[in-house]
């Protein structure tokens, strides 16, 4: 089991490694031009802010009275790392609304190179929202937080309760960024 947990880890090492060394894509490419953005980038830094699992229901307790988009993701998710720009543009996009984004990385709290790289990522992805790592064991994360994997992508309501669970559990039925999209849409419409 252990080789299996070692071999699984490097392929996704290896997966993470050819991913960051893609082109940038025109977005991306287009925001490097203007130096007054990569100055500001230069000097903001991402936090991640530790946070067990009580104390995690306590930060979405506190966020009660708007629309709450949580994305779970980690460094050596691939899928996560792909989606992760699209909650950049909808957290700009809502900024002036009732819609608070927040990320829960799910790396090894241990691994002090995985937590390194999600501060990195998160600060090129300027990813200025709360940005959360799961203290706790990584397996008791996931059982905690009821996944069987991620990205996923958790939306409450105004009331606190969750109202889209947006998880790639189900291989026949895998949510999509228009999905996150749309949950939001209907939930502003209903406030």
């Amino acid at each position: 089991m252990k080789d299996q947990c070692l071999v699984g880890l490097l392929i996704l090492s290896v997966s993470i490694a050819v991913g960051c060394a893609r082109e940038p894509d025109s977005r991306q490419a287009a925001a490097g031009d203007d130096t007054a953005d990569f100055i500001e980038s230069a000097e903001w830094q991402a936090t991640l802010e530790p946070v067990t699992f009580e104390a995690w229901q306590e930060e979405l307790v506190a966020l009660h009275g708007q629309v709450v988009v949580v994305d779970m993701w980690a460094t050596w998710c691939l899928p996560c790392i792909e989606r992760f720009p699209h909650m950049v543009e909808l957290a700009q996009k809502y900024a002036d609304q009732d819609v608070e984004f927040v990320s829960l990385c799910l790396d090894d709290r241990d691994d002090e190179d995985s937590i390194a790289l999600a501060k990195r990522f998160l600060t090129e992805q300027r990813a200025r929202f709360p940005n959360f790592l799961m203290d706790e064991v990584v397996t008791q994360a996931f059982e905690k937080l009821d996944l069987l994997g991620i990205p996923a992508v958790f939306i409450y309501g105004p009331d606190g309760s969750l109202r889209y669970r947006l998880t790639g559990d189900d291989p026949n039925n895998q949510f999509t960024d228009a999905d996150v999209d749309d949950a939001i849409e209907e939930l502003l419409a209903a406030s």
